[in-house]
């Protein structure tokens, strides 16, 4: 379950910036405004490219954008975003940065490539507070004069929990402020109901993404627990040419957990049944599976073993 919603979150990152104009509206809103005022945002573009080869695609998402400097538009930066979509921080993270980056110098050195300046963006949507350590914070106990040597990898840090809520209502793509609402209050789905009803209250039917509207809307259900209540009282300040396919998508979504709840059951059935030495085709007499899915489902969980054992 735990993957599934790893991957809701990295599908629904992804699409938020699929966007240009999203795209532009946050760097604009979170980006240091020293590192605004040298870039031209009106060139920003998905690079459409793939930097990170497979050993490194479960930590990184793998977005890359290009966007010129202002007065000099032949020179092109990378900036180059990592989304970290687990729950809880990672030591490591900065590790893994220094890898992608001299990764991809190496591969511009081996191919007689010009290489390209990459900024690290480290986006953290977990719920706990955490600071991006230095790469010292890993070698404890070696004095300062050793330590000296190892190199500094700077980065930007955007984690949303710390970013006052003002700040994403104010992000001028109201596509991409409801997103990131639904990113950082994913874990409060009173505070994340209250905020997107306050979203679609200036919502104007002929500027807007609604197909992104949508999966907005199918990924605050998904990952948070509104009550049935708050969710009617969303769907009802919807603007009426969406309202009937999300309450489509709304009745789907319920009755994908209700299937996925009597699906548990079923599971936790099937693994009592074993523990009691029942045999398999009592048990898939009971739970009205096959016996090669009661079979599967103790393969799963490590206690299944054969008929001659």
């Amino acid at each position: 379950m735990e993957d599934k919603i790893n991957n809701i979150h990295d599908k629904f990152v992804r699409e938020s910036f699929a966007d240009v104009d999203r795209a532009i509206s946050f760097f604009e809103k979170m980006l240091p405004s020293d590192l605004i005022d040298q870039i031209d945002m009106k060139t920003l573009k998905d690079a459409k490219e793939s930097y990170i080869d497979k050993e490194l695609s479960e930590y990184f998402s793998d977005l890359v954008f290009e966007v010129s400097l202002i007065g000099k538009t032949e020179v092109k930066t990378d900036i180059v975003m990592l989304f970290e979509h687990k729950s809880v921080p990672d030591k490591n993270v900065l590790v893994q940065v220094g890898y992608y980056m001299f990764a991809h110098y190496f591969k511009c050195v081996r191919q007689h490539k010009k290489m390209k300046v990459i900024i690290p963006l480290i986006y953290y949507q977990g719920q706990r507070k955490w600071k991006v350590p230095q790469l010292w914070d890993l070698f404890l106990g070696y004095p300062d004069i050793i330590k000296q040597y190892l190199p500094t990898l700077q980065h930007i840090f955007i984690a949303l929990h710390s970013i006052p809520e003002a700040d994403l209502l104010s992000v001028k793509n109201t596509l991409m402020a409801s997103a990131l609402v639904a990113q950082k209050w994913r874990f409060n789905p009173v505070k994340l109901a209250d905020d997107l009803l306050k979203i679609l209250s200036i919502f104007e039917d002929k500027e807007y993404d609604w197909n992104f509207f949508h999966m907005t809307f199918v990924y605050m259900i998904s990952v948070s627990e509104i009550e049935t209540d708050e969710i009617k009282k969303i769907i009802n300040s919807i603007p009426p040419k969406l309202k009937e396919s999300v309450m489509t998508t709304y009745a789907k979504l319920k009755e994908e957990g209700r299937q996925e709840g009597e699906l548990k059951n079923r599971i936790q059935i099937v693994l009592n049944s074993f523990e009691n030495d029942l045999s398999v085709s009592l048990i898939a007499n009971i739970t009205k599976l096959t016996e090669n899915e009661v079979q599967s489902i103790l393969k799963e969980h490590g206690k299944y073993r054969k008929a001659s054992e």
